[in-house]
């Protein structure tokens, strides 16, 4: 006996019932797919991971908020915008997961000597410094007059604290909760510091748990930068920004969210922060 045969017996609520039910399950086949296949095609932009506003609420007359505006006279920089703030939210105040961070600062074109960089605890005692010089090259500015300029600027330089497997092993990790304040001194002349510049900011490490420890291993750099900017870890966000900057030059997408990051934390005119040393 054929199946048509066996299905015309069926009485014919039996039918009924059947026929029904496969109609629904292929209409919800037809309506499911597409949603799916849709959804995958678009990713969202990465521009739309940066919040409008990083800290929602404003912080006033609070003594963890330091002053981004760098101190100095500049007198050491050929450029006509001067030294921008510190690269961190309004509060000064920047969190980060990683035991050894990685710091950014803008340098622009400078004939200064080198810089130094110092970390202090919550107790204001120096945990870590380092003073090195720049490299220069000889440049021509005016008709006549050779400047020897700090090789890399104008650009973004940065620092990555040295682990405990480097040597000499000079820091132990960062301590969950605990806030550090750093210092960046833009060194003029090593003979006379009275000109030099200073940039000052703060960090806090904070902990994650296992499932999100677990998941940024895996993660792909977008998937990181959701994360981040999310949970509102800054120095990890600025760093995965700068890793997706090098690798895609030309991208216009990320470009645009680097330039939305800046106006997020008031800093809007600095949006033509795009070199890189």
């Amino acid at each position: 006996m054929s199946i048509i045969t066996r299905f015309l017996r069926l009485p014919r609520f039996r039918i009924v019932v059947f026929v029904l039910l496969t109609l629904a399950l292929t209409l919800g086949l037809a309506i499911k797919l597409p949603v799916k296949v849709q959804a995958q095609s678009e990713p969202p932009s990465l521009s739309s991971l940066i919040p409008e506003q990083w800290e929602v609420v404003p912080v006033t007359d609070s003594v963890d908020a330091l002053n981004r505006e760098p101190g100095g006279h500049c007198n050491c920089l050929l450029s006509p915008e001067g030294i921008p703030p510190s690269l961190l939210p309004p509060s000064g105040i920047g969190k980060t997961i990683s035991e050894y961070p990685t710091f950014f600062w803008y340098v622009p074109k400078t004939y200064a000597w080198g810089i130094e960089f110092m970390l202090r605890n919550a107790n204001y005692q120096e945990v870590y410094s380092i003073k090195y010089a720049f490299t220069h090259y000889t440049e021509e500015p005016f008709d006549g007059y050779e400047v020897e300029i700090a090789t890399g600027t104008p650009g973004i330089i940065s620092l990555t604290l040295p682990g405990l497997a480097t040597y000499p092993p000079l820091l132990p990790p960062l301590e969950i909760g605990q806030k550090y304040h750093w210092i960046l001194r833009i060194i003029c002349d090593p003979m006379d510091p009275s000109g030099d510049i200073y940039i000052d900011g703060a960090i806090e490490r904070v902990q994650l748990n296992p499932r999100d420890e677990r998941f940024l291993v895996q993660a792909t750099p977008e998937e990181r930068l959701a994360f981040y900017t999310k949970e509102r870890i800054w120095y990890e966000t600025v760093d995965t920004l700068m890793e997706l900057r090098r690798e895609r030059p030309d991208d216009q997408d990320v470009t645009d969210t680097w330039n939305k990051l800046l106006k997020s934390v008031e800093l809007d005119a600095y949006t033509f922060l795009s070199e890189f040393s």
